[in-house]
């Protein structure tokens, strides 16, 4: 009796294999990436919650003030470091800047007489009118260099259009959204649209406690 033909792939059908496992692999890689950033998103998330508990015990160490920025005072960023385990909750995963020691800045209007006006001071927490509105920190862009807290214009004038807020603020890190920390501690993530609408609604406290100027 002659020997029966050995079972195996032909040519054609490894081509196929193959084919199909790279259309498999280009739909499953995309799908990995955004889960990928998702973990960034919520590792950075993270860091801003544990970032507020610190600032908290700082206030209530230091008669409900806020810590501060290095352009009148010691700079949050020292502040800060007796009550946290680590420094490496100040950087967000997905910063592109390997450089910076932090990843994030505080709003300029929670600072002791912010830029161009001179009259206000938010430094305390009991001065805050909605503290669950009004943002603490959020994430630096890249490119801006490492100041610990935001310039957005003068406070006078409203200072944080939408144009000056987005070129200071990584308003789309994360899947086109950055993660905003508020007064009262808890940490958000919120889409740029969205936060475009804070930015010109009048009254809105996001920005500035005492409500955004109708100018």
């Amino acid at each position: 009796m002659g020997r029966r033909g050995e079972a195996g792939f032909t040519l054609i059908e490894l081509l196929v294999v193959i084919a199909i496992i790279a259309i498999l692999g280009g739909l499953l890689l995309p799908a990995v990436s955004r889960a990928k950033l998702r973990v960034h998103g919520t590792s950075c998330l993270n860091n801003l919650k544990q970032i507020g508990l610190s600032v908290r015990m700082y206030a209530d160490d230091n008669q409900d003030f806020f810590p501060g920025s290095a352009h009148r005072t010691n700079s949050w960023v020292a502040a800060l470091q007796p009550y946290l385990t680590t420094t490496n909750l100040y950087r967000c995963p997905k910063d592109p800047d390997p450089t910076r020691r932090y990843s994030y800045a505080i709003n300029d209007f929670l600072t002791a007489h912010p830029f161009g006006a001179s009259h206000l001071d938010f430094s305390k927490m009991t001065s805050i009118t909605d503290p669950t509105e009004t943002f603490y920190m959020t994430e630096s862009r890249p490119g801006i260099g490492v100041s610990d807290h935001y310039h957005f214009a003068e406070a006078e004038s409203g200072g944080y259009q939408a144009e000056a807020f987005q070129s200071q603020v990584d308003v789309q890190r994360h899947l086109g959204a950055a993660n905003y920390l508020f007064v009262d501690g808890h940490a958000d993530m919120l889409p740029w649209l969205r936060v475009k609408g804070k930015l010109s609604e009048v009254g809105s406290y996001f920005v500035r406690p005492n409500g955004h100027p109708s100018n």
